[in-house]
């Protein structure tokens, strides 16, 4: 099987365990902020780099260290690119190779994606392309990324496709690939997003895509007046307490801090 280790760039923390969370990164204000002079050739790629050397969630990990921790780098496109496309071309059939090798050459026998926003988007895309994970916990996702991008930045855009427009299509839609479900073995799904998130009712829609296809999935509803980075900085304790419950196989903290109101969605019960 394909797939370059050398693609898995970041920080294993090994704890002895079977159980890994594999950490996808979220995108820092400081590298979103520095867009437009990368674009324009003022900031060098080893500046770029040292953007990518702090990751998000390390202090869930320093708190909870019952799972190993793989915190990954998302240093593609120049910026970043949801861990999926490098300048203009896909990766994620090799990045999802690499990461199959990675854990087995570990042994792990459990694997938890995670991660928020465009490391959300990245904790989805592999928990359906790899039968390796067992558990996915994907927070404010982007499902339509070309769009997403066009929002952020439109003017530099060509950083993540080239001058392709028929790339940017597929990548809009890459989450409605079929080809993507071909290996796709049950597991845990669980979403987290608010009503006033950017992309929740392409979420919305993407669980009805799924459900179409058998794939079951729980929804954790924030109803508050929050948007996206907020929906995650602010409600950090939840967050926590769901993710160590994928760790345990457990719901004890789940259940103390949402309640149910369907087979498939889930309310904060703080609100």
């Amino acid at each position: 099987m394909e797939g370059d280790l050398s693609m898995l760039r970041g920080k294993h923390i090994i704890n002895g365990s079977d159980t890994l969370v594999l950490v996808f990164q979220n995108a820092a204000k400081p590298l979103n902020d520095a867009i437009p002079d990368i674009y324009n050739g003022k900031i060098e790629q080893s500046e770029v780099a040292e953007m990518h050397e702090r990751y998000t969630w390390m202090k869930f990990a320093e708190r909870v260290p019952k799972a190993d921790y793989f915190f990954i780098k998302d240093h593609f496109s120049s910026v970043y690119g949801w861990y999926l496309m490098d300048n203009g071309q896909f990766i994620h059939h090799e990045f999802n190779n690499a990461l199959t090798n990675f854990i087995k050459e570990n042994n792990y026998k459990r694997v938890v994606s995670f991660g928020s926003s465009k490391g959300g988007t990245a904790a989805l895309l592999y928990g359906m392309m790899n039968p390796c994970i067992t558990d996915v916990f994907s927070l404010i996702p982007q499902i339509h990324v070309a769009t997403f991008i066009n929002n952020l930045c439109p003017k530099e855009k060509s950083l993540f496709f080239g001058q392709n427009k028929k790339f940017e299509k597929q990548v809009d839609n890459i989450l409605f690939e079929e080809n993507l479900y071909e290996t796709f073995v049950e597991k845990r799904i669980y979403f987290y997003s608010g009503i006033l998130d950017i992309q929740f009712d392409p979420l919305l829609q993407y669980r009805d895509f799924l459900e179409a296809r058998g794939i079951k999935t729980e929804l954790f509803l924030n109803r508050s007046d929050e948007r996206h980075t907020r929906l995650v900085n602010q409600y950090a304790p939840f967050i926590y307490g769901i993710l160590e419950d994928l760790i345990d196989q457990s719901r004890k903290r789940t259940n103390l801090q949402a309640i149910s109101v369907g087979s498939s969605v889930n309310l904060l019960r703080e609100q």
